[in-house]
């Protein structure tokens, strides 16, 4: 055996090592990638689990939000102040998950969801109002109102003791 045989076969030896990385590093990122999608999944549905899970708990901020949604001409201003955060909370957390469906992180499909839901929601007065305002208050990015707006418009969402009303007719968000 030759030095300069030698020479060859490590490097063939690398060259079949550095190829084995790279195809290890390949496999891990794309279960990575994966894994940040099913998270960011997980994520989207839970941060609106909280919501659900704090009104259906009771207490005022449970019978505020019932109240806006069959009665908001009897709101106080305390009560649209508090609604006015509740959904300023809500429209924030689907901006955040916009910039995850954007950034190719949070599934086509479940974007697609939050954003009709979101869209359903433009059928209440107070709702309206509360995005009006936070536009106005520079409080989202011009891509999500943007997305928002020209989502395609769906009936209200469906709350089992809320009786559907028009609350909006002939307004837009």
């Amino acid at each position: 055996m030759t030095l300069e045989f030698i020479y060859y076969v490590s490097q063939i030896v690398a060259v079949v090592a550095i190829v084995g990385s790279l195809v290890f590093v390949a496999i891990q990122t794309r279960q990575n990638g994966r894994t940040m999608r099913a998270k960011a999944a997980w994520d989207a549905q839970a941060s609106f689990a909280e919501i659900n899970d704090m009104l259906a708990a009771g207490g005022l901020i449970s019978e505020v939000s019932y109240k806006a949604f069959t009665a908001t001409e009897t709101l106080s201003p305390y009560e649209r102040y508090l609604m006015h955060r509740l959904i300023r909370g809500l429209l924030q957390r689907a901006e955040a998950q916009f910039a995850l469906y954007r950034n190719g992180v949070l599934d086509a499909e479940v974007w697609r969801l939050r954003r009709g839901y979101l869209r359903s929601l433009f059928s209440n007065a107070i709702v309206i109002e509360v995005w009006r305002a936070d536009k106005a208050n520079s409080m989202f990015t011009r891509a999500f109102i943007a997305e928002l707006e020209r989502a395609e418009a769906s009936e209200g969402p469906i709350f089992l003791g809320v009786e559907a009303k028009d609350a909006t007719a002939g307004m837009q968000p």
